[in-house]
């Protein structure tokens, strides 16, 4: 992109950092944080798998597992202060080894959740053997609920039958775990979803296509309160508007992009306490490929980028 350009798209970077540096956030609102370097975590989940051979004793093996939490995220700073100490306790009380990661978009582009999710797994921690994409505004209130390392490659959390506002049979958000050999077979998610919606959809058929067998929980009995929905309609509004070739391009299979060659930049990373509960931020500006997905602009730079001939 050239000079002229990046200045006329000024990036409105929203940025979380430590105590002692001021924060702007939306609404006025202030979020201290402060570097725990001795933070507690539960001790990494083992599972015991007994092997038994003819002719000899049983053998005992230990695997251990430690999940990455990818939160997509983008001004819903209300939201994050509960969710980080809320899923900190409710993960700790269970004996879930894990890390918060909250990939925070930084760039002046439309949300894309499914990129970020893209991010969050190349930047996550090695020592993080399955991931969690987690809805910021999603929150399990049954202690019933697991996060399990996925036998069969994947785990939907969040079933349609569970869900408090997501019912059909093919739904696979809200909350979906991943082994990282499952993620990587489908090469992540689309990075054309900009603007709200369909990542997920698109994603169930990435994982057909890869014949991964999706889990979900069972006799859980709390049906669709079995999650709290924290999001507010009325303050904040999806982003569901539908610009130039957007809707006929996203009804095929994105069989090129994913996170095997998505481009990004992080910004920066911060480590952060919120409540005592320990998270990972991760600011990011990612690229957008005008020619491929116009639709990453937001409404206000249509005109001028119309008129240097830069978009259709």
């Amino acid at each position: 992109m050239s000079a002229w350009i990046r200045t006329l798209v000024k990036r409105k970077r929203t940025k979380i950092v430590l105590v002692g540096l001021t924060v702007t956030f939306s609404l006025a609102l202030i979020l201290m944080v402060k570097l725990q370097s001795d933070t507690e975590q539960p001790v990494t989940k083992t599972h015991k798998v007994i092997i038994r051979t003819e002719n000899a004793e049983s053998t005992t093996v230990t695997e251990r597992h430690k999940m990455a939490i990818l939160v997509p995220f983008r001004d819903r700073f209300e939201e994050l202060l509960e969710f980080v100490p809320y899923m900190h306790d409710f993960l700790n009380k269970q004996g879930t080894a894990h890390q918060i990661y909250v990939i925070n978009q930084v760039d002046d582009y439309r949300f894309n959740r499914a990129a970020l999710i893209n991010v969050g797994f190349l930047e996550s921690g090695k020592d993080c053997d399955y991931i969690a994409m987690h809805d910021v505004d999603l929150v399990p209130v049954n202690p019933a609920i697991t996060y399990p390392y996925p036998r069969t490659g994947v785990y939907h959390v969040a079933s349609p039958d569970l869900h408090p506002l997501y019912h059909y049979k093919k739904f696979v958000g809200g909350i979906l775990l991943l082994t990282r050999d499952a993620f990587t077979s489908t090469n992540g998610m689309s990075n054309r979803y900009w603007g709200w919606g369909l990542e997920d959809d698109e994603f169930f058929v990435r994982m057909r296509r890869q014949m991964l067998e999706i889990e979900r929980p069972s006799g859980i009995t709390t049906g669709y309160e079995t999650f709290r929905h924290i999001h507010n309609r009325k303050k904040r509004r999806r982003d569901t508007a539908k610009h130039f070739n957007q809707t006929q391009e996203l009804r095929h299979l994105d069989k090129k992009t994913g996170a095997s060659n998505i481009k990004y930049t992080i910004d920066s990373k911060t480590d952060i306490t919120v409540a005592g509960a320990p998270a990972k931020i991760i600011n990011v500006v990612l690229d957008c490929d005008l020619k491929d997905t116009p639709w990453c602009l937001k409404p206000e730079y249509h005109t001028v980028y119309k008129a240097k001939g830069l978009i259709p």
